[in-house]
């Protein structure tokens, strides 16, 4: 059995995974119905459900430590799910009573994103309380974050079967179910997760409160100067990875018009987007199954890797003749897709090795706020792009920006003398680096 799938021969591991994998099977299966729902009612508008999601990952990211850390992270996750199940019905409720509702899709989208912020990071900081043999982190990192990849792919699919047979506003109802799934799983493992020594820490009331815990991450990073530069690079190259991914894949198949084997269009962006996921899936499969000699700059070669496909996919556009540009953006999206796992693994294990608990869930929280922050101005920053630079420019534009931003840490790190990566299964106190 392949490492990264032996932290399933733990029961407990086996149950956490299996909710997991519904709720974020359904979540991707909610992406893509408000998406087209909106699309259908607003037209452009629709951009404002992507830009009110960022905006309050990176509200909510910054200010909810105060609360979430007098939480238990397992109730938290428990409490996240069920609460996330109400809201996504929310809209399928209104539409029965009133038809289907922008703003109905907007609250929605944006209550599931603030939770998120919340769901995530407890997460995390459970899992080295989850694994009892803690050399399994990488491989258990390399589990979870493979089903978060493969429901990106198994969301659409879903969504594709589904149509056959309910409306798409009835879609939500199989989004709930599959939180409601989650939020079971976690329940039954509650004693596991929790751990024998875990307690909160009850943080101060009023303002002070509030901003110990705006600036508990920060003060973390700040011990920390290894852990922030990984926190920073992720976030920042966050922007550029969404404007191409989400938005320069689908303008250069509309400008270029690949065709291969009479697939075009729709479908041809689709096999664009599955190449990718290939390229992600199977990544993660290594990488969840090695142990890096030098992680740190190793690492940053997965930004080397999707930089470059970014670029060679918007030079195919100009070299590679019409016929063979399909197959070519194919490659070009495996070899992207193939860099993220290489970063992101390691960078989990990293953070639950370095820091303890509750740490663990406030790095993360600024880490998802600082990265919403970045997604959010590459998203009003890519439009005005594409229309000064087109989509090809555009893209090879933040395809060498992530690739430099790789090659500049994987050189930058080199210098370090790094342990294996086995040794991090040890934990370290949060200002070692």
């Amino acid at each position: 059995m392949l490492p990264v799938f032996q932290p399933l021969q733990d029961r407990a591991i086996a149950t956490v995974w299996s909710g997991l994998a519904a709720s974020t099977i359904g979540e991707d299966l909610f992406r893509v119905a408000i998406i087209w729902l909106a699309v259908d009612i607003a037209g452009n508008l629709a951009g404002l459900l992507t830009a009110a999601q960022y905006a309050t990952m990176l509200i909510v990211g910054l200010t909810s430590g105060a609360i979430a850390d007098r939480w238990r992270p397992e109730r938290t996750m428990v409490m996240v799910n069920i609460l996330a199940a109400l809201v996504v019905l929310m809209p399928m409720v209104v539409a029965y009573v009133s038809g289907v509702s922008l703003a109905a899709l907007v609250i929605a989208a944006v209550g599931v994103s603030g939770l998120r912020t919340f769901f995530a990071p407890a997460l995390q900081s459970t899992v080295p309380t989850l694994v009892k043999d803690r050399t399994m982190l990488q491989s258990i990192n390399g589990l979870f974050d493979a089903t978060w990849r493969l429901a990106r792919l198994a969301g659409p699919a879903v969504a594709a079967l589904l149509v056959h047979f309910i409306p798409v506003i009835q879609f939500l109802s199989v989004t709930a179910c599959g939180f409601l799934a989650a939020a079971a799983g976690i329940y039954s493992t509650r004693a596991r997760l929790a751990g024998p020594d875990r307690r909160t820490e009850p943080s101060r009331g009023g303002w002070r409160g509030a901003v110990e815990g705006l600036t508990a991450g920060f003060r973390l990073l700040r011990s920390n100067r290894v852990m922030a530069i990984l926190v920073l690079s992720n976030s920042i190259v966050n922007g550029p990875w969404m404007a191409t991914l989400l938005l320069g894949v689908a303008l250069l198949v509309k400008s270029y018009q690949p065709t291969f084997l009479g697939i075009q269009d729709l479908a041809a962006y689709g096999l664009v987007m599955g190449a990718y996921g290939l390229g992600d899936v199977c990544s993660n499969l290594v990488v969840g199954n090695v142990r890096l000699r030098r992680p740190l700059s190793t690492m940053y070669l997965g930004y080397i890797a999707m930089g470059g496909g970014f670029v060679l996919m918007a030079l195919a556009m100009w070299v590679v003749p019409p016929g063979a540009l399909l197959p070519a953006m194919m490659l070009a999206a495996v070899i992207a897709g193939s860099g993220g796992p290489l970063f992101f693994i390691p960078l989990i294990t990293r953070t639950q090795t370095v820091f303890d608990g509750p740490d663990i869930a406030r790095v993360w929280r600024l880490r998802l706020a600082l990265m919403a922050g970045s997604q959010l101005v590459a998203s009003l920053l890519a439009t005005w792009l594409f229309e000064l630079l087109g989509p090809t420019v555009t893209v090879l534009g933040c395809g060498l920006f992530i690739f430099l931003a790789g090659a500049w840490g994987h050189t930058y790190f080199r210098r370090y003398s790094e342990a294996p990566a086995a040794s991090l299964a040890v934990p370290a106190p949060a200002a070692a680096d």
